[in-house]
């Protein structure tokens, strides 16, 4: 995103079916009057703009010039990086971009059942207002705060949801009914805590896991949410919880102690998801039950 001149980015990256990198950055300018952006370099990749404020500027598609308007915020705006855009930056803008490969909506077909996603349709430019879009770039935004404390699976939640919402709304997919899907076998819902429980910072794949329960990652995650109520990211964010209480009640262990070995990235993340639980900061929580 260098290209846009931007005086902040954040950036977190997540995969779709472990298949394909989506990036999403958060960009802002606080100044206006910022001249022509560089040119991108051409790949065969999309761009959706999520405007977090109202943008004005002057567009560019292959030579030539868009009735651009105002984009408005809360609304995005579609770009095919096959083809070639320039932009004159106005005013001041606070954005999120996802960089979306043109491999990460292919990569659908195989687990989805969708047709080849050949490109999509918003016309270049366009201002669009999308709930589905915005409930998502709204989930992702604490992420931008502390990427380091982001979960994976729940990054790679988000990109598969968005990539399967642009797919099927703008892009003429179409899903195959999936089969019935039954809650995970014993053996399958033991195996899968089994492997998050050991890796509660995160960083595991929702792919490893279902490769381990011999199913696809669709049938996987469909399956833990009926065999436990939750999907797997939320699942990993109790279990933290859970051990913190343990801890927290048997052990003389310091909070940053507590929220390291409970994959927490430091004490004050760890207090924020705690107080998020259960209404009570762990310090508190500790003085309570030792009173």
């Amino acid at each position: 995103m260098e290209f846009l001149r931007v005086q902040k980015t954040r950036t977190v990256r997540a995969s779709v079916l472990d298949k394909a990198a989506v990036s999403v950055s958060r960009l802002t300018r606080d100044t206006p009057n910022h001249g022509f952006a560089e040119q991108h370099a051409p790949e065969d990749a999309f761009m959706l703009a999520y405007q977090l404020r109202d943008y004005e500027g002057d567009l560019w598609v292959d030579g030539r010039n868009l009735d651009l308007g105002s984009l408005r915020k809360g609304a995005f705006s579609f770009y095919d990086y096959k083809r070639s855009w320039q932009a004159n930056l106005k005013s001041r803008f606070d954005c999120v971009n996802f960089h979306v490969p043109r491999e990460a909506m292919t990569a659908l077909e195989e687990d989805l059942g969708t047709r080849r996603v050949e490109t999509l349709n918003p016309a270049p430019g366009a201002d669009v207002a999308d709930p589905v879009v915005s409930g998502l770039v709204g989930a992702l935004l604490p992420a931008f705060e502390a990427p380091e404390t982001a979960s994976l699976l729940f990054l790679d939640h988000v990109s598969l949801a968005l990539c399967t919402h642009l797919a099927i709304t703008y892009g003429d997919a179409t899903v195959t009914p999936p089969s019935p899907v039954r809650g995970l076998a014993p053996w399958q819902l033991v195996r899968a805590c089994e492997m998050m429980d050991a890796q509660l910072d995160g960083s595991l794949k929702i792919a490893e896991i279902a490769a381990a329960c011999r199913l696809s990652r669709s049938h996987f995650t469909r399956g833990f949410k009926l065999s436990t109520g939750m999907p797997p990211y939320r699942w990993i964010t109790q279990r933290r919880i859970d051990r913190a209480r343990d801890l927290l009640g048997s052990s003389r262990l310091s909070l940053q102690e507590i929220a390291l070995s409970c994959g927490f990235a430091d004490q004050s993340h760890f207090t924020r998801a705690f107080t998020r639980s259960t209404g009570i900061s762990p310090g508190r929580w500790r003085q309570a039950r030792r009173s």
